[in-house]
């Protein structure tokens, strides 16, 4: 760290965000390392300026009263469904206002810990000067949720609410998130997106006219390979999904290779990486014949038969 950002180890500079614009709060700047696509673009362009930020808390007040909900009780909900203990380490991205923070912090206690990113430097900005006298281990930090500048496994969690429609891939944002969770970590996002049985109601139809934001889907085929324990709901009037999963070390476990019992045996595997090219009708016929009348599966058959003529063949001079 330098006085005027953060060195990378190949001498790249992330410059701190001006101390007029983030207060006491020494917040780098990592957008300036990547070029912003359409849909970060569109977003800069909706939460980037002094304005947005008013704009932004209006919005927050009407969406709350609209669905009566208490916004406190509601983040402590979203918090909870993060599963932290004391003295977990915690990434918010899409952090805007900081308006989560207050729920996770209660969480994690006094030897936990909070890094909050978003996009906007203007919400980095308001965000950094609101929590500048608290104290609190909150770090912040501008920059692109696609491209996080933090290493595997980092956090104990990663958290993003609103925001994420916007994204130039939903997929990669949501892979980066359980890139930087540990193994066993969890991973909440959630955005608009009416569910699927209310969408074709005139109550769907309603919402989505008031916000097109709305009509977008929950992106459960998105998910990372090594997603488990994952669990989809809607909160918000059932206008909002939510996606919470634990980080994975892989694919699931299991066991391809055991045989089945029957006529065709193989198994998982040899009926996935084993197949052959097409054969004709009465080929299948005799095969299958020949195989019950010696008592075996067409896979055994077929290993036999098959390795008794290519091991004659390899014998030939």
């Amino acid at each position: 760290m330098t006085e005027d950002g953060l060195l990378r180890s190949d001498g790249k500079l992330y410059r701190f965000l001006p101390t007029d614009v983030a207060g006491a709060t020494r917040a780098p700047d990592f957008t300036a390392a990547v070029e912003a696509g359409e849909g970060a673009q569109a977003s800069l362009s909706m939460y980037d300026s002094r304005v947005a930020v008013e704009v932004y808390r209006n919005f927050l007040d009407w969406l709350f009263a609209t669905f009566r909900q208490d916004e406190a009780a509601f983040r402590a909900s979203m918090a909870a469904r993060l599963r932290l203990a004391p003295g977990a380490r915690v990434l918010v991205t899409g952090a805007g206002l900081g308006d989560d923070i207050s729920a996770i912090l209660e969480q994690v206690g006094s030897t936990g810990e909070v890094h909050a990113q978003d996009l906007s430097p203007a919400m980095v900005a308001k965000a950094a000067s609101t929590w500048a006298a608290t104290g609190a281990a909150v770090h912040f930090s501008a920059g692109d949720a696609l491209r996080l500048p933090f290493a595997d496994g980092a956090f104990d969690a990663a958290f993003h609410f609103g925001g994420i429609n916007l994204f130039d891939d939903v997929g990669q944002g949501l892979a980066e998130m359980a890139r930087v969770v540990r193994v066993g970590g969890r991973v909440v996002a959630g955005d608009e997106g009416v569910a699927p049985w209310l969408r074709d109601t005139d109550y769907g139809r309603m919402v989505i006219a008031n916000n097109r934001l709305w009509a977008y889907a929950a992106p459960i085929e998105r998910l990372p390979p090594n997603a488990q324990d994952v669990n989809l709901t809607w909160v918000l009037g059932e206008c909002f999904w939510v996606i919470e999963f634990t980080v994975g070390r892989g694919l699931p476990e299991i066991d391809p290779n055991v045989a089945h019992k029957g006529w065709r045996g193989g198994s998982m595997w040899t009926r996935h990486h084993g197949q052959l090219e097409a054969v004709t009708p009465q080929t299948k016929a005799r095969v299958l014949e020949a195989a019950a009348a010696q008592g075996l599966s067409v896979h055994d058959w077929l290993e036999q038969a098959l390795g008794r003529e290519l091991g004659a063949k390899a014998r030939q001079p």
